[in-house]
């Protein structure tokens, strides 16, 4: 048992996250030919390339995109040219061609291939949405949600937030969840809360399968079902979500809902606190300075109380400096060691 810990036990849900870039990342540039060697394209790819440009030239909006593609791929026998691909994407955009007005906007937002404007960003963004480009309502959606870039405005949050969620857009019915949840933006209604991470979870989107397990999981806005709670926790935590694994780790430690297996949850709980999330690390603490799911040690209790703490947990930075006192010095170098050794490995450290 974790009563130790009895305080962060409970499924817990997140907020509103920024919607990311859904179009694909532009993949890595094919490695150069070695010295020496001259750079030959298949003819097949020539004429690929060819093919495209001069359906470009002609205004094809869907040829640009897919030049704009190539060029900043590298790909499909074109060398790698970022001016050419914000060239290409320019002229799609120009025809209200959505995506690209949406690539514009992410890649004015991000100051990396051109320089960062802000204004332009928002406009390129605003444009697209009001086209009808699902991630860019859900984006501004964001935006207003947040009073990024547009003065804070949780009605017009919900209103792009809801129109990317009519279009299938998975992260925008995930955070019109979380409105409806809150009452944010919306009148609060735990139902369609529940509705909406059921939408999202189908497909697969993690932070509405870890919300939908944390709804089952409490009975709120559905009714209470232990084992279905586990079902979402389990398939978030698939996907590396650290509250998830932290749930799933919670419920295998009681029993609830799954079999008792405290050796499963000290692993996920290991996963979970291994990507930073405190109250993994805190109970994966309780869990070597008592010896449950695995033999009991100090060294690895004081590793996990001190990131915990480092996170300004004062329950953790508490039982780290009682546990210290019964520490030798050789456990006390090799908790130091071991933290080194974590913090170099560990996400974002």
């Amino acid at each position: 048992m974790l009563a130790a810990c009895s305080k962060r036990a409970g499924p817990e849900t997140e907020q509103p996250r920024k919607e990311t870039v859904e179009e694909k990342p532009a993949a890595a540039a094919k490695p150069d030919a070695p010295r020496g060697e001259p750079k030959t394209m298949p003819a097949t790819e020539v004429r690929s390339a060819e093919w495209y440009e001069e359906a470009a030239a002609r205004g094809d909006a869907a040829a640009q995109m897919k030049l704009a593609a190539m060029y900043a791929e590298g790909s499909d026998g074109v060398p790698k040219d970022e001016a050419k691909a914000i060239e290409w994407l320019r002229k799609a955009a120009a025809q209200n061609e959505t995506s690209a007005l949406s690539r514009l906007a992410d890649l004015f937002a991000e100051g990396k291939v051109v320089p960062e404007d802000p204004a332009e960003a928002l406009t390129l963004l605003e444009r697209a949405a009001a086209n009808g480009h699902a991630a860019a309502q859900s984006k501004l959606g964001v935006l207003y949600s947040e009073g990024v870039a547009v003065p804070k405005d949780e009605a017009k949050a919900a209103d792009w937030i809801g129109r990317a969620a009519a279009q299938g857009n998975a992260v925008a019915q995930f955070n019109l969840g979380v409105m409806h949840a809150t009452g944010r933006g919306v009148a609060k209604d735990d139902a369609k809360a529940v509705e909406w991470y059921q939408k999202s979870a189908a497909q697969g989107y993690a932070p509405a399968e870890a919300n939908l397990g944390g709804m089952y999981a409490d009975g709120v806005g559905i009714a209470k079902d232990d084992v279905k709670a586990v079902e979402w926790f389990q398939m978030a935590a698939a996907q590396g979500h650290a509250v998830a694994q932290f749930n799933l780790a919670i419920r295998y430690a009681g029993g609830s809902g799954v079999s008792k297996d405290e050796a499963t949850a000290a692993e996920w709980l290991q996963k979970s606190a291994f990507q930073g999330y405190p109250a993994a690390q805190f109970n994966l603490g309780v869990m070597y300075a008592n010896g449950i799911g695995g033999p009991k040690d100090n060294v690895r209790a004081f590793v996990w109380y001190t990131l915990a703490a480092r996170q300004n947990d004062r329950e953790a930075a508490a039982e780290r400096d009682v546990l210290v006192e019964f520490m030798t010095p050789q456990q006390k170098a090799d908790a130091e060691k071991l933290l080194a050794e974590l913090l170099g490995k560990m996400p974002g450290k």
